[in-house]
């Protein structure tokens, strides 16, 4: 709604809404937030292995229950092709980095490209992916007792998410 409070309807967007580069990171931005959440706070084989396998759940059905076009559209592509960021720095801070930076350079796209009630919904089904990637492994403790859901570390890293996505 604009200031004199004439409500304009944005076109629903879909894939040739998008260049191929702006599409690309649609493709990309979900393992790569992933991995910004991986990195926050490693956890050893077994946590990598249950927060991989969380990220790949939520790829996997977190996408059954979409309703705008341009999530279905996403949903098929990924179903196909799932891609990965090439990271030119393989550091927990470069990831971080990189991941933080595609999901501010993602919100700026689905803000000139895409309805509000598109970019909410990717928003959220990105943020909730996020934080089941972050809720799959205990850390810390000693055989499984003990340790925290979500560390610190974790909670901050999901707070920069969610910063750079508004």
């Amino acid at each position: 709604m604009n200031p004199l409070g004439i409500r304009y309807h944005r076109a629903v967007a879909n894939k040739s809404n998008f260049t191929v580069d702006e599409w690309d990171l649609f493709r990309k931005i979900p393992m790569l937030t992933g991995l910004v959440v991986m990195s926050a706070s490693p956890s050893g084989p077994i946590g990598i292995y249950q927060e991989s396998l969380a990220a790949s759940e939520v790829l996997r059905t977190g996408l059954d229950g979409v309703q705008s076009e341009l999530m279905h559209v996403l949903a098929e592509d990924l179903k196909s092709n799932v891609s990965m960021h090439k990271m030119d720095s393989e550091s927990a801070e470069g990831i971080r980095a990189v991941g933080i930076a595609g999901c501010r350079e993602l919100s700026n796209i689905l803000r000139a490209k895409a309805s509000e009630e598109e970019a909410v919904e990717f928003k959220f089904w990105l943020t909730t992916l996020a934080r089941k990637v972050a809720e799959a492994a205990r850390e810390g403790g000693f055989l499984g007792f003990g340790g925290k859901q979500i560390t610190p570390e974790e909670e901050e890293i999901l707070n920069q998410i969610e910063i750079a996505l508004r």
